[in-house]
C-alpha cells in the first residue's frame, strides 16, 4: 500500500496521510485537499511523505525488549518476592509447574500490550478484594530503559504494543474463527474512506462548475451566417490560441481591407483609381530606393570599407614619409605633406620656366624656387627628390589616398526635413509615425556621414540601427498599392458587388468580435475552468481506488499470508497435515481468513478431524504466519507452545523458536521438562557462543498460595557439581532445624533432600557417567568429542551409582504401604551425598582411554 501511495499524485497522498493520521476528514481537510488537487504540484507524484502509520511499529526506529515484571499486587494469584527478569539474551525459557504463574504473567503482558483477545485481569478470588491491582513492567524502547507502573486493565502501554503472545486462547481463535491478518496493513479499510473522500471532492468540484455562468455577448443576427460568426458560436475550451488570436485580432491590414472594399463599393471609375494607385506606388518605391541607397552607403559594411581605406591611406603615407631618407637633403621634413605640396608646386611652375624639359631641369638651369644657379650638389639633390617622389612607396600612398577620397566623394547627400516631408506626402505615407521613421533614419545617416568626412583622425564605426522593419512595411505598402491597382483594373472590367458586400460583412463581423475580445477571453477562461474542473473530477474518480483496494487485499493480505502459513507448516514439520489458510470474505475493506482442511469431501470441521496435537501445531503455524513478518522484530511470548505435541513436533517447535530468537526476543513459558531440555539443545545447535550470550533458563514456583516466585535452578536442572553443594547446604539447614525443633523438623526437610538426591543421581548418570551423550528429555544423541569418556566407565562406577539409586528410589517413586519409609539420619545422608561428590571428582580426573570400543 505504501509503495502504491508513493506512485499516486500528491493530493491523493495528502488525503491518505490525513486519513491515516486522523481517521477521517473534516470539511476543512476536504477544501485543502481539493485546492491541492488543482495545482500542478498536487497532481505530481511525490515522495514527500513516508506514511509511517502504515508500518506497524510502536515508534519510528524504536526497538522493543522486555526486561522484567515485578512488584505485582492484586493481579491473579501473583506475588513474586523478586521481579521476574527476562535476561539480556534473546531466548529465555521459564519453567514452572502447573499453577506456578506462567499464564498469569502471559495475561499481564497480553493485556498491557492491548492484544485483541486479552482477557480481563482478575484478583485472587480466594482472597479479599485488593486495594489496588498493579505491577511494574520494565522494558527497553528505542535504546532507553523504561520502567512503567501499570494498573491492571488500564490504558495500553503504547511502546509494548508490538509484542505478540501465543497461548491457548490464540490457538483456539485461529482454529475456530475468521480472522484479520494482524500484521498486514490494518488500514486497508482506509481505501473505503479514501474513495468516499474522492466522491466528496468531486461534489465540491461540481459545485464550483455550476457557478461558472457565461457572460458572452450575443452575436448580432447579421453576422451569424459569416465564418467568423460561426467560429464565435463554436468557442470552446479547446479553441487553440492561434485560432483565437486570428478571431480576435483586428489589424491595420484588416482595416485597410474593410476600407478598400468600402472604397471599391463607392468608386464609380475603377480605371482612374487604378492609375492613381500606381502613381502613389511609384513614389513609395522612390522612398524605398532612397533608404536602400542610404543603408548601402552608410551601413556597417561601407563604414568598414571607408574606415579601412582611411587607415590604409594614413598607414601608407606614414610608411612613405618614414622611408624618405634622401642622403643629399640638408633639412628635415622631406616627404611630409607641406614638402610634397611645395614639390608639386615646383613641378607645375617648371612647366612655365622650362616648358619643353622634364622636371626637374638641372642642366644649365636655375632652381625654380630660389632662381639661383644649381651647383652640382644641388642638381644631385633635385634628382634625388624626384626619385623619391617617383618611388613605389610614394605611389602606394598616393593610390590609397585617392581611393579613400573617392569613397568620401561618393557619399550621397542627406535630404532635408522638408524634402522628407514632401516624399512622404507624395507616397501617401505622411502619418506622424512614417515621417518620424524617415527622419530618424536620415538623422542616423547624417551622423554617419559627418563622422566619415571628419577624416583628420581615424574614425569609429557608428552603431547600426535596424530599419529593415520600415523597409518591410514599405514593401508591403507597395504590394498593397499594386494589389489595389490590380483590383481596380479588374473592377473596371466587371465588379462583383454581391461578393464584395459579403466580404465587407465578414470583416465587419470580425471587427465586432475583436471589439468583444475581453468578453471572449473571459468566456474561453470560463470554458477552460469548466473543462479543468471536469478533468479534476475525473482525477477524483474513486473507481481506481476501489480496484486497487481489491488487488492489494488479494496480493498483500491473502497471497502473502498463505505463503507465510505454508512456510511455517514446513518449518514446524507439519506440511503433511492437509490444511490450508484461505480468504473467507471481505468486509468494509477488511479481508478475513480462516483455516480449513484441504481436499476434504464435504464440509468438515478441523476440530472434529484433526488430533489435538495437529490442531495445536497448525494454530501455531497460523500465529507465526500472522506475526513473523512484522516491519520490526518485537518480542514473542509463548505460553506452553507444545501442549499436546509429540517429540517430533516438540523438536521442530523448539528449533523454530531458536531460529526466531536469532533476530528477536523470544520468551517461552513451559511446564514440560522435555521442552526445557530441548530448548537448550537447539540453542547449542545455533552455536555455543550464541547460546552463552542469548540462552537463559529460569524457574518460577508457587509457595503458600502465591505464584510467580522466581527461584534458583533446582537440583534437577542445575549442574551436578552445583546440585551436590545445594543439597549439602540444605542438609546443614535441616540439621539446624532438627537441633532446634526436634526430629520431625529435620525429617520434613530431609525427605525433600532425599527426593532431590535421587534426581541428582539420574542427572549424574546423564551428565557425568555418560558425558551428556544421551539425555532423557533430548531428542538428539551427541557424540562429538564425548565418546572418549565412556571408555573410563568401570563396573565399580555402575555398582556405586546403582546402590545409591536403589537406596533412595523410595523417596522419589511410590512404594508399597507395607514397606516402611525411613529417613536417614544427617551423618548417613551427608556421607552418601559427599560420596557422590568424591566419586564425580575422581571420575572426571581419571585418564581417558585412547581407544573406544563400541
Amino acid at each position: 500500500m505504501r509503495t502504491w501511495l508513493l506512485t499516486q499524485p500528491d493530493w491523493l497522498q495528502e488525503a491518505a496521510d490525513r486519513l491515516l493520521r486522523q481517521g477521517d476528514l473534516t470539511s476543512n481537510d476536504l477544501q485543502v485537499i481539493c485546492a491541492l488537487l488543482k495545482t500542478p504540484n498536487g497532481q505530481k507524484v511525490t515522495k514527500l511523505r513516508q506514511f509511517e502509520s502504515l508500518i506497524q511499529v510502536p515508534h519510528e526506529g524504536g526497538g522493543l525488549r522486555l526486561s522484567s515484571i515485578g512488584d505485582v499486587h492484586g493481579i491473579e494469584n501473583l506475588g513474586p518476592r523478586h521481579p521476574l527478569a527476562f535476561g539480556e539474551g534473546n531466548l529465555t525459557v521459564i519453567y514452572g509447574h502447573n499453577g506456578s504463574g506462567k499464564s498469569s504473567y502471559t495475561r499481564i503482558l497480553k493485556r498491557a500490550a492491548g492484544k485483541a483477545r486479552a482477557g480481563e485481569l482478575k484478583p485472587n478470588v480466594f482472597k479479599a478484594v485488593p486495594i489496588e491491582k498493579k505491577c511494574t513492567i520494565t522494558y527497553e524502547f528505542a535504546g532507553k530503559c523504561v520502567t512503567r507502573d501499570w494498573h491492571a486493565n488500564s490504558a495500553v502501554i503504547d511502546e509494548i504494543q508490538a509484542l505478540d503472545v501465543f497461548d491457548s486462547d490464540e490457538a483456539t481463535h485461529y482454529l475456530r474463527n475468521e480472522s484479520v491478518a494482524s500484521y498486514t496493513p490494518h488500514v486497508v479499510g482506509m481505501f473505503e474512506a479514501l474513495a468516499t473522500a474522492c466522491d466528496q471532492i468531486r461534489a465540491l468540484l461540481q459545485g464550483e462548475q455550476t457557478l461558472l455562468v457565461s457572460a458572452l455577448p450575443t452575436l448580432p443576427i447579421d453576422y451569424i451566417a459569416t465564418l467568423e460568426g460561426r467560429r464565435y458560436k463554436a468557442l470552446s475550451a479547446d479553441t487553440a490560441e492561434l485560432a483565437l488570436g486570428q478571431l480576435l485580432t483586428w489589424s491595420e491590414d484588416d482595416g485597410r481591407k474593410l476600407e478598400e472594399i468600402s472604397e471599391r463599393l463607392k468608386v464609380i471609375d475603377p480605371a482612374a483609381q487604378a492609375k492613381q494607385k500606381r502613381a502613389t506606388k511609384f513614389q513609395v518605391e522612390r522612398v524605398t530606393e532612397s533608404m536602400k541607397q542610404g543603408e548601402l552607403f552608410f551601413g556597417l559594411a561601407n563604414q568598414q570599407v571607408i574606415l579601412e581605406l582611411q587607415v590604409s591611406a594614413k598607414s601608407k603615407r606614414l610608411i612613405a614619409t618614414e622611408a624618405a631618407q634622401v642622403t643629399s637633403a640638408q633639412l628635415e621634413g622631406v616627404g611630409i605633406d607641406t614638402w610634397r605640396e611645395m614639390w608639386n608646386a615646383a613641378r607645375v611652375y617648371s612647366q612655365t620656366a622650362y616648358p619643353d624639359l622634364a622636371f626637374p631641369v638641372t642642366s644649365d638651369a636655375r632652381c625654380v624656387l630660389c632662381h639661383q644657379e644649381l651647383a652640382p650638389d644641388a642638381q644631385q639633390r633635385l634628382h634625388d627628390f624626384e626619385a623619391f617622389i617617383q618611388g613605389q612607396l610614394e605611389s602606394d600612398a598616393n593610390a590609397a589616398e585617392a581611393s579613400y577620397t573617392q569613397c568620401l566623394v561618393a557619399l550621397p547627400i542627406i535630404p532635408t526635413a522638408d524634402q522628407i516631408s514632401t516624399q512622404c506626402e507624395a507616397a501617401g505615407i505622411n502619418t506622424h509615425e512614417w515621417v518620424q521613421n524617415f527622419n530618424s533614419f536620415w538623422q542616423w545617416a547624417s551622423s554617419v556621414r559627418s563622422s566619415l568626412l571628419a577624416g583628420d583622425e581615424v574614425g569609429e564605426i557608428q552603431g547600426w540601427q535596424d530599419y529593415s522593419n520600415v523597409q518591410r512595411l514599405l514593401l508591403a505598402h507597395t504590394e498593397q498599392l499594386e494589389s489595389q491597382a490590380l483590383q481596380f483594373e479588374i473592377d473596371a472590367q466587371g465588379f462583383d458587388r454581391t461578393q464584395a458586400l459579403s466580404e465587407k460583412l465578414a470583416l465587419e463581423a470580425k471587427k465586432w468580435i475583436a471589439q468583444q475580445a475581453g468578453s471572449v477571453r473571459n468566456e474561453i477562461e470560463r470554458l477552460k475552468q469548466a473543462k479543468v474542473l471536469e478533468d479534476w473530477k475525473v482525477l477524483a474518480n474513486s473507481r481506481p481506488i476501489s480496484i486497487k483496494a481489491a488487488a492489494i487485499a488479494e496480493k498483500v493480505i491473502t497471497q502473502a499470508y498463505v505463503m507465510r502459513f505454508n512456510r511455517e507448516l514446513q518449518l514446524l514439520g507439519a506440511s503433511r497435515i492437509q490444511v490450508e489458510i484461505v480468504k473467507a470474505r471481505a468486509e468494509k475493506g477488511r479481508v478475513l481468513h480462516r483455516l480449513q482442511l484441504k481436499a476434504v469431501q464435504g464440509k468438515q470441521s478441523i476440530e472434529l478431524v484433526l488430533s489435538e496435537g495437529e490442531r495445536r501445531i497448525i494454530a501455531l503455524a497460523a500465529f507465526l504466519a500472522d506475526v513473523t513478518d512484522k516491519p520490526q522484530p518485537a518480542p514473542f511470548i509463548f505460553d506452553d507452545p507444545i501442549s499436546s505435541l509429540d517429540h517430533d513436533f516438540e523438536w521442530s517447535v523448539a528449533s523454530r523458536l531458536a531460529e526466531l530468537a536469532k533476530t528477536r526476543q523470544v520468551i517461552v513459558f513451559t511446564h514440560r521438562l522435555s521442552l526445557y531440555g530441548t530448548m537448550e539443545d537447539v540453542a547449542k545447535k545455533v552455536g555455543e557462543v550464541w547460546k552463552k550470550q542469548h540462552f537463559q533458563q529460569l524457574c518460577i514456583e508457587t509457595y503458600s498460595g502465591v505464584a510467580g516466585h522466581p527461584v534458583d535452578n533446582a537440583t534437577w536442572n542445575a549442574k551436578t557439581e552445583k546440585a551436590n553443594n545445594i543439597l549439602l547446604d540444605r542438609l546443614g539447614v535441616a540439621k539446624k532445624a532438627g537441633e532446634a525443633a526436634g526430629g520431625d523438623a529435620y525429617r520434613n526437610s530431609a525427605q525433600g533432600i532425599c527426593s532431590d538426591f535421587r534426581k541428582l543421581l539420574e542427572r549424574t548418570v546423564e551428565d557425568d557417567l555418560l558425558n551428556e551423550v544421551v539425555k532423557r528429555h533430548r531428542r538428539s544423541i551427541t557424540t562429538d568429542n564425548r565418546m572418549g569418556v565412556l571408555a573410563k566407565i568401570e563396573h565399580a562406577d555402575c555398582q556405586f551409582i546403582d546402590n545409591l539409586m536403589t537406596k533412595y528410589s523410595c523417596y522419589e517413586h511410590s512404594q508399597s504401604q507395607e514397606v516402611p519409609n525411613f529417613i536417614p539420619e544427617e551423618p548417613e545422608l551427608r556421607k552418601d551425598i559427599e560420596s557422590l561428590k568424591v566419586w564425580r571428582t575422581e571420575f572426571k580426573t581419571r585418564p581417558k582411554c585412547e581407544t573406544v570400543m563400541i
